[in-house]
């Protein structure tokens, strides 16, 4: 018998079936068909729960009703439906993805935005952090200003995530001036930034005194803290932002040109 306490009633919950539907569905899998008033005696559900969880389970592709009305009994589908019905979930998200990126920017441009009223967004947590992150991807200038540490949160959170930002951000035609401390190794990875960047190392008073990361683009700042912190601080304010300009523009002027 399935152990429901396990990784197989989860698996079927975050496959998007109810608990009434884990319950009717592993039943008919351990016992064979059955029909609705003994799969009602057996787990003990109302009537109604019965036949509206059978239904959905039908809809899904999991069960099969057979025999007549007055001898029907459910069977459930061997278990390589359930990869029919990831495929069909995978689809649906795929779809949702698509229609969500392309609701975004039509969003933003209604977003009403009161010129001089500077405005601060905190984020904190991981999932938070790289959500904020992934945001700048939509900035309107298609230019991001960055400055990082050595040892920033991109490395310490793991290749994968850093990847996909820059991949996603050359993909969308973002150009980006970048300082960092040092030369970006393996240098294979620094190809991916060729014909949509230019990086200059700073100078040697910078080096090792900070461990935020800074982009800036539009009129935000974004202050990115190291994964220990856990935090993203987005200030949007003009005033501010030509400040930090100013003194990025200052730092870009005596910083190290690296080729790409």
């Amino acid at each position: 018998m399935l152990n429901l306490d396990k990784k197989p009633r989860q698996v079927l919950l975050d496959l998007g079936l109810s608990e009434s539907e884990v319950q009717l569905y592993v039943s008919l899998v351990e016992r064979g068909a059955l029909t609705a008033r003994e799969l009602t005696m057996l787990t003990k559900a109302k009537r109604p729960t019965v036949y509206y969880a059978l239904r959905q389970l039908q809809d899904r592709g999991l069960v099969t009703k057979k025999g007549s009305q007055s001898t029907e009994r459910f069977q459930a589908e061997p278990p390589e439906a359930l990869s029919a019905v990831v495929k069909i979930r995978q689809q649906r998200l795929a779809a949702l993805a698509s229609d969500v990126e392309s609701l975004i920017p039509e969003l933003k441009k209604n977003v009403v935005v009161h010129e001089g009223a500077p405005g601060v967004t905190y984020y904190q947590g991981v999932e938070a952090m790289k959500r904020a992150i992934m945001d700048t991807l939509y900035c309107k200038s298609g230019k991001i200003d960055s400055l990082a540490p050595s040892d920033n949160f991109f490395w310490q959170v793991g290749q994968e995530f850093s990847a996909a930002y820059i991949h996603e951000r050359v993909a969308r035609g973002i150009y980006t001036r970048n300082l960092w401390e040092q030369k970006l190794e393996p240098k294979i990875l620094l190809q991916s930034y060729k014909g949509k960047a230019q990086v200059r190392i700073l100078p040697e008073p910078m080096i090792g005194n900070f461990r935020t990361t800074i982009f800036l683009y539009d009129q935000e700042v974004m202050y990115i803290s190291s994964l220990e912190s856990g935090h993203v601080l987005v200030v949007k304010s003009r005033e501010h932002h030509e400040l930090m300009r100013a003194m990025y523009n200052s730092l870009w002027a005596v910083s190290q040109m690296v080729e790409i």
